[in-house]
């Protein structure tokens, strides 16, 4: 591995690469370079001696699109570099990237078959599985849709049809249920006295994912048999709570050792004789565990007090479970699944939960199929092995396991060595909500180890100063407390050797807004309020007025957006540009929302509501007072729009205007297809001009446009009328589901990025400010109706207070990993940073759940938020900490004088203005925008009305230029150019069109002429020793005043070391004129020399080539 200077772990990072006889398991830290990493190892796979793998006989797997497109394009990169036997003592660009000369010497092999094998991986690149596991999932099914059970050519549903399909079922299913025809209305009194059909509807489908084993969580639920795994878990917890007991006992116990009591009889009753045990509960027990703990009492330790805690609240968890009710509920819904389940697959649909299932399902029950898919493929990588589920690492061990072995049980299985290559960071695990299961990770790892595979740790850090990587590890060496199975020590990271001085002042700093003196204490929201004005007014008046810093240099990283919007509200007080980079609140976007409502009045003209909305957008642009005057004056009805020519109101011709249109639309709208109905409206109201004039600009307007491109792909289905998605867009805004905004081509570098840290995770920024790190973490999460623990097996279901025991075993699991997980959010962020670090937040006077701020009080030397702290020091490091009070906040406010005050206007400077707009308004419109080098040439002496004959000539010596540019285009200089000649007839066929065929013999005397004499001319021997660098190069550039140049060049060559740019002219000129008429395209030239000198860096030398006598003119 080539590198400009020794690293750290440079050792490690070669042992990973180069590993064949082992399974391999790489811990990368963050900004360790994982990804050049994986690209070296791919290399060495590929030109590994002896038994190299070939590119289609690897799969390489990582968590996101984005991050497999990267790793495929940089592996091309890397091939093309190897392909070229010409870069043989270059090294790449890449410090840390594989070179030939280390492959040579590494496996003993030449330049040549160094190149041999990058091209074939290259011509095989595209044929490779690199990509996400989802996508391989995919592509196992469609080779085997005869084994899986799916159409080959089965559609990957993004969630919204089988959001449609499953309410179709359920509507169908739930209104047989219920009517008298059901059956079952016993069981549903029961289950509806505790819970409601509502919860019963998103419990159903939560099962209705074909990753929930049905027969498994049947044979749980009986009463009769536990888990052998739940019994253990139970045990585990009633020894722990009997230890806390010894531990604080007393004679007169108080509340805390009397709820612990009661929990300790508890859970050794459960642990010895099952769930059965509840229902045998004394009152007394029952009593005490109904009480809530409260906070600490004297004698606990904090640590110890809070894990009694968990203990009592698992125990009253437990009360509250119900198999009957459970087992009842399952015997209802199973056939309802299943039916909902297999209809969808049979309808040619698959969703992302399907692809895995059926993935797993395949390997698991089709040995013969499994054993060719091991066969198929010699070498497995894995990126962000963290944040993979459990169900994709039953496929990953699947096809790595050993030929000739078949075991379904992941635990069984033994690795094929040398196969399987995974790279994760268990301290930037932080997708729990998406599967990721930290336990899961570390007993897959531990397996691996066990089965000879080795384990090496990647610590040199490419991308922060020391001055921020010093405070980072400090912090989490105390953070990050070790726990089996939940959270692994901190490693500590170690800056690059040589690495590029910081062009700001690096570092990590804390930042505390607090109440100006005298001022009450913060709440939550105050707090936010102050402090995004303190960070604007920081980043306006301290980072961005500096001349090296640019916004786009500057992100804002939040745990959540939904936690943003006073900082963005801030940003724009103080203009200062920002891109919502990945916001998932498409539909909680203002111009969403007013097209909505404009549907919504266009439907239903009756609804008041969306019409007020409608009228406070900018279409109407009404304040709260004039509406109300509008609907005192009964002018709230659209159709009946020329009432309000008698209406005396200054708003009212502007009204008017716009109900004039909404009548014509709610008259034209329904009888157009939907799609084109979204387009009409477009047409006939402002909204993209609104959405254009707003602050977001042309992000807005793509939201608009994405709207009306949702419409088309849903009007295909039968029952999509334009009632049934306005229905859909209400339904969704009231929901809110994640949906990200349209995307945009172009993104500003000159904005500050808004992420959440999720978001931000794999990439970096030279500023970052990690805001309101005063909040809490809130109240406990929502229980998931389905929860599954796969390390045990256990399946938990919830139905409003009632559960069952896995629900309790799963929740208490879930509780101390995401506990866990909040600390490696922060490392995620705190991580992003290069070279300046600010960690902000708020004095509050109480919050909601733990802190950041209490996090690195209890860590560090000095108090967070106190004047007086001038620094937190913690380890080895010191944090400055500053202190600012809130401005005051200054707001406008509505003037009620009822005088009217004088007003001065001077005529002759607004007619001087308007003159001015005027000569500015004409001097645009007379402007070209897109330019052409053509365009340049001036040409004299046109007659106004050319004649016939004229004409013809024209256009012959047109047609004559069109072919002569295709056929040199083609045409290799190395051969003899009597050939030239007979390439005429091809060309001609395909340039001239039918009614031009009549000119085809003038034009093909003409080219006969022009390449005979061209073949014979000092020219041609020219470009027959002449380096071609480009034919027909394209080039689109800046020019003048806002201006776009758009052309291409004829020929680009090097000729004696020297850049030639050639420009073929087939003029009817002698030698002799030849350099008078090169004068002519002297503008044309400046412009090819200017857009190869800024593509290349390279000034060239430009010269037409005057095709018929042969001439080179140099301009």
């Amino acid at each position: 591995m080539s590198s400009l200077y020794e690293i750290p772990d440079r050792a490690a990072r070669e042992a990973a690469e180069t590993t064949f006889d082992r399974n391999v398991v790489v811990i990368a830290g963050a900004g360790t370079g994982k990804t050049t990493l994986l690209v070296n190892r791919l290399v060495h796979l590929v030109m590994k001696e002896p038994r190299p793998v070939p590119i289609t006989q690897v799969v390489a797997l990582t968590f996101t699109n984005k991050a497999a497109l990267e790793m495929k394009v940089r592996l091309r990169e890397r091939l093309m570099w190897l392909a070229d036997p010409r870069t043989d003592g270059a090294r790449a660009q890449d410090g840390g990237a594989v070179s030939a000369q280390d492959l040579q010497e590494r496996y003993g092999i030449t330049r040549g078959e160094i190149a041999v094998r990058a091209r074939a991986g290259l011509a095989d690149i595209e044929k490779a599985q690199i990509g996400t596991l989802h996508s391989f999932a995919a592509h196992l099914l469609r080779l085997h849709p005869l084994e899986s059970g799916v159409d080959p050519d089965f559609q990957e549903d993004d969630g919204l049809r089988f959001e449609e399909h499953f309410t179709q079922a359920w509507d169908v299913w739930i209104d047989q249920e219920l009517s008298r025809q059901g059956a079952n209305h016993d069981q549903w009194r029961r289950l509806l006295g505790v819970t409601t059909l509502e919860e019963v509807r998103t419990l159903a489908h939560a099962l209705s994912s074909e990753l929930v084993d049905l027969s498994l969580l049947q044979k749980q639920l009986a009463q009769d048999s536990v888990s052998p795994n739940v019994v253990r878990w139970v045990g585990e917890r009633a020894d722990r709570a009997h230890a806390l007991l010894k531990t604080y006992d007393r004679p007169k116990r108080r509340k805390i050792e009397e709820m612990l009591g009661a929990s300790v009889s508890l859970l050794t009753r459960v642990a010895n004789e099952g769930p059965s045990a509840l229902q045998q509960l004394d009152v007394s027990t029952r009593d005490w565990l109904s009480k809530d703990v409260g906070s600490k009492v004297k004698d606990w330790d904090e640590a110890e007090f809070q894990e009694a805690k968990r203990l009592i609240q698992a125990s009253q968890s437990l009360l509250d479970v119900d198999h009957g009710l459970f087992e009842d509920l399952l015997k209802l819904l199973s056939p309802l699944v299943a039916s909902i389940r297999s209809s969808f697959v049979d309808k040619g649909w698959l969703s992302f939960d399907g692809l895995l299932a059926r993935a797993r399902a395949l390997l698991h029950e089709h040995p013969r199929v499994r054993e060719g898919i091991k066969r198929e493929y010699r070498a497995v990588l894995v990126d962000e092995f963290q944040d993979t589920d459990p169900i994709q690492y039953e496929i990953i061990l699947a096809v790595s396991e050993q030929l000739g072995c078949y075991e379904t049980a992941w635990q069984d299985m033994r690795l094929d060595s040398g196969k399987l290559f995974i790279v994760g960071d268990p301290k930037q695990s932080i997708y729990a909500f998406r599967r990721a299961d930290i336990e899961a990770f570390d007993r897959v790892v531990d397996k691996i180890t066990q089965g000879g595979g080795v384990v090496q740790t990647l610590t040199t850090n490419f991308r922060s100063a020391a001055a921020v990587l010093d405070p980072v590890n400090d912090i989490f060496d105390r953070l990050f407390v070790h726990h089996p199975l939940v959270q692994p020590a901190n490693v500590r990271l170690e800056v690059r050797p040589h690495r590029r001085p910081s062009t700001m002042e690096a570092g990590v700093q804390l930042l505390v807004t607090t109440p100006a003196d005298g001022d009450e204490p913060f709440d939550a929201d105050l707090a936010v309020r102050a402090e995004g004005e303190v960070l604007a007014r920081w980043l306006k008046d301290e980072i961005l007025s500096r001349p090296n810093i640019v916004a786009g240099q500057v992100a804002l990283l939040f745990r959540k957006l939904t936690q943003a919007d006073a900082y963005l509200d801030a940003l724009r007080r103080h203009n200062i540009s920002y891109v919502i980079e990945g916001e998932k609140h498409f539909y909680r976007r203002q111009e969403v929302i007013d097209l909505v409502n404009v549907l919504r009045v266009l439907d239903h003209p009756h609804d008041r509501i969306a019409l007020t909305g409608l009228l406070r957008s900018p279409l109407g642009g009404l304040t709260d007072r004039e509406l109300f005057e509008f609907h005192d004056a009964s002018q709230l009805e659209y159709r009946l729009w020329t009432k309000l020519d008698s209406f005396d109101h200054p708003r009212a011709a502007a009204i008017r205007r716009l109900y004039e249109q909404l009548s014509w639309l709610h008259q034209a709208v329904p009888a157009v297809p939907l799609a084109d109905a979204i387009q009409v409206i477009f047409d006939r109201l402002p909204l993209l001009e609104s959405a254009a004039a707003s602050l977001h600009g042309e992000q807005a307007v793509a939201n608009l446009l994405k709207v009306k491109q949702t419409a088309a792909a849903l009007s295909d289905r039968a029952t999509m009328t334009l009632s049934a998605f306005i229905e859909l867009m209400v339904e969704r805004l009231e929901e809110q589901p994640e949906e990200a905004e349209s995307p945009l081509a172009e993104e500003s570098s000159n904005a500050v990025q808004i992420l959440t840290i999720h978001k931000a995770k794999g990439l970096e920024f030279p500023i970052v400010v990690l805001p309101g790190l005063h909040q809490g973490t809130g109240r406990d999460r929502t229980v998931p109706h389905v929860a599954h623990d796969w390390s045990s097996g256990i399946y938990g279901l919830s139905l409003g207070s009632k559960r069952t025991i896995g629900a309790v075993l799963a929740q208490a699991k879930f509780a101390v990993r995401e506990e866990a997980e909040r600390r490696r959010v922060f490392y995620v962020g705190m991580t992003r940073a290069k070279e300046l670090l600010v960690l902000s937040g708020g004095k509050v006077a109480r919050s909601v759940g733990e802190t950041t701020f209490e996090w690195l009080q209890q860590i560090g030397t000095g108090q967070v938020g106190e004047v007086a702290t001038q620094e937190l020091s913690i380890g080895a490091s010191t944090i400055p900490h500053r202190v600012v009070h809130a401005p005051e906040r200054t707001w406008q406010r509505q003037s009620f004088t009822t005088e009217n005050p004088a007003i001065s206007i001077d005529v002759s400077s607004i007619a001087r203005l308007w003159e001015q707009r005027k000569e500015r308004w004409s001097a645009v419109g007379e402007t070209e925008w897109h330019l052409t080098p053509t365009s340049m040439v001036q040409c004299e002496g046109r007659p106004r009305a050319p004649s016939r004959s004229k004409r013809q000539l024209r256009e012959v010596g047109r047609l004559t230029g069109i072919a002569a540019h295709r056929l040199l285009e083609r045409w290799s200089f190395s051969s003899p150019p009597s050939g030239l000649v007979e390439q005429i007839g091809p060309v001609l066929q395909e340039v001239l069109q039918s009614e031009e065929q009549s000119l085809l013999p003038t034009i093909t005397d003409s080219l006969r002429e022009l390449f005979t004499a061209f073949g014979k001319s000092k020219l041609y021997g020219r470009l027959q020793s002449a380096q071609i660098l480009g034919r027909e190069v394209p080039f689109i550039m800046p020019w003048g005043d806002r201006q776009v140049m758009e052309g291409v060049i004829d020929l680009l060559y090097r000729f004696d070391g020297e850049l030639w740019i050639a420009d073929y002219k087939t003029d009817l000129v002698s030698a002799d004129q030849a350099a008078e008429r090169a004068e002519q395209y002297r503008p044309q030239g400046r412009v090819y020399m200017s857009a190869v000198e800024q593509a290349l860096g390279v000034k060239p030398r430009f010269h037409c080539l005057f095709l018929r006598c042969g001439a080179a003119v140099e301009l």
